[in-house]
């Protein structure tokens, strides 16, 4: 005897389901790592990002006497 035809709606319903929740887990997922990701790539700006000023040449002696 085989498995039923009634069956067959009932479990395309299921997977169906299951997938539309597999893929708004997955959703949520991408949206956290990118809001993590804006947080820490943001632009620095003022004194964070300029490079320190040096007051000696490469044999350490002053470059302004």
């Amino acid at each position: 005897m085989g498995k039923l035809m009634s069956n067959f709606g009932t479990q395309a319903k299921e997977r169906a389901r299951q997938q539309k929740q597999i893929d708004k887990a997955s959703k949520r997922m991408l949206a956290r790592r990118q809001r993590a990701h804006a947080k820490t790539s943001a632009p620095k700006t003022g004194s964070e990002t300029a490079e320190p000023i040096f007051t000696d040449n490469i044999v350490g002696k002053p470059l302004h006497p």
